[in-house]
């Protein structure tokens, strides 16, 4: 039997699932002949630095090109962050959740002459400072969050970033992704780390868990990658997901969605600033598309009042 190449992205983030889900594939199918070097494939996402990406995820910007090596049988499978995906599944391939989530939360990460601790629910962040998002989401929330600060555009793998704030290159705080971070074990010593509750610091939807992505007619690697689901991530991200996917999300919105529980906790950007709020979610609901858009429409500004500022900024220590 001829042995099965999984195909990634080449940044140091994506060799490091793709390696994680190799062991763990070897692990539970050892008889299975898996390629031990992983197949770098370069996607536009790659290639094209500029600033921000609005609308270019649902047109597989950073995935067209593996799933077309897919396709063409030049791999045979992809790990993902599922948060990449676009919510509608390409033909001829299928996606799936798999292993446990990681943190879903975003972090602050502030050159130390730049923190300031404050008291009004603002984050703790030198009036002026440059803060480095990469997601218009992120931006969104930097302006509720951080209208003393202000947010410019960074890209870059998650080591680039992290030289940039070191280097003081045009920034002076970043907000990266938890998972990232702490799956690559990178030194932040240098650097101030203020936990973003995901609860009102809305993460994208899927953040810090992965998806595995094969060929329908696969039937062997599929039935390998279900044995690699986790059941409470996977019933998250699926409703985060669904989410996404009634309002017509993407990167081109800026809309946040975690589910922990039974709970659901939605922010999107509006005309009158961040609007914000939760939902319990139901079993089995066969209305949840009129269940979301209710849920969505359901969502106010948020507004702080001085007793939920002070609670709000002591959640926000120094890691």
């Amino acid at each position: 039997m001829s042995r099965r190449h999984i195909g990634s992205r080449g940044s140091d983030l994506a060799l490091w699932q793709s390696r994680t889900v190799l062991k763990e594939l070897e692990a539970r199918a050892p008889a299975v002949g898996w390629q031990p070097d992983i197949t770098v494939i370069t996607t536009r996402g790659d290639v094209d630095q500029s600033p921000y990406l609005a609308g270019s995820v649902e047109k597989g910007f950073f995935t067209r090109e593996l799933e077309v090596a897919l396709l063409e049988r030049r791999i045979d499978l992809v790990v993902h962050s599922l948060k990449d995906l676009p919510t509608a599944e390409p033909q001829g391939l299928a996606n799936r959740t798999i292993l446990p989530r990681a943190n879903p939360a975003d972090w602050l990460l502030i050159r130390r002459e730049f923190h300031v601790p404050r008291e009004d629910g603002l984050l703790p962040l030198k009036a002026g400072a440059r803060v480095g998002a990469s997601s218009l989401r992120r931006g969104a929330l930097l302006g509720r969050y951080a209208p003393h600060a202000s947010s410019v555009p960074l890209r870059g793998n998650v080591p680039t970033r992290l030289r940039k704030l070191g280097e003081q290159q045009g920034v002076d705080a970043i907000v990266l992704a938890a998972a990232g971070l702490s799956r690559l074990q990178l030194d932040l010593s240098a650097f101030v780390v203020v936990e973003l509750g995901p609860e009102w610091w809305v993460p994208a939807p899927g953040q810090g868990a992965l998806a595995a992505q094969c060929r329908v007619d696969d039937a062997e690697i599929q039935a390998q990658v279900d044995g690699l689901a986790d059941p409470a991530c996977v019933r998250a991200t699926r409703w985060e997901r669904e989410f996404l996917r009634v309002i017509e999300g993407g990167c081109s919105t800026p809309f946040g969605c975690h589910v922990v529980g039974i709970r659901a906790f939605l922010g999107f950007a509006t005309e009158r600033g961040w609007a914000a709020g939760h939902i319990e979610l139901p079993e089995e609901d066969p209305n949840r598309d009129s269940f979301i858009r209710a849920a969505v429409a359901g969502c106010k500004p948020v507004e702080l009042d001085p007793v939920s500022a002070r609670a709000l900024s002591r959640t926000l220590f120094a890691r």
